[in-house]
């Protein structure tokens, strides 16, 4: 009568565990990873988004009133609490009516600031 070697044995099985284990932490890893940078470049938008909008509601202004746009950093209102917000308007061009406004837009990611500026010039022309 002849013994046959059916089925697997201990050592094969946990072998196995341990690699399939590995396998499938480093893949959670790398999706991990991959959704946190999706989120990031979706805050990122949103900032540029809010940069730009002030930005076309500063250059809608009258060039007189301008000035008065300037703003500190402030907390910008819900639902966008988690992003701050600064305007600078100044007249240090070489052209006459011409002024640099510069709209600056912060954010943390994991405990770091991070901006955007966008830079534009409007004239009274």
């Amino acid at each position: 009568m002849k013994i046959g070697k059916d089925g697997f044995t201990l050592l094969e099985v946990m072998l196995t565990i341990v690699l399939f284990g590995t396998g499938l932490a480093a893949l959670l890893q790398v999706v991990s990873t991959g959704l946190f940078a999706g989120g990031e470049n979706e805050t990122e938008l949103v900032a540029i988004s809010l940069a730009q909008e002030k930005t076309e509601e500063i250059r809608n202004k009258s060039f007189s009133g301008m000035a008065i746009a300037s703003e500190t950093k402030a907390v910008m209102a819900s639902p966008f609490q988690k992003f701050k917000r600064s305007v600078d308007v100044a007249n240090d061009t070489p052209v006459t009516n011409m002024e640099r406004v510069t709209v600056t837009v912060y954010w943390d990611t994991k405990g770091i600031e991070t901006n955007k500026t966008l830079i534009t010039y409007v004239s009274d022309v």
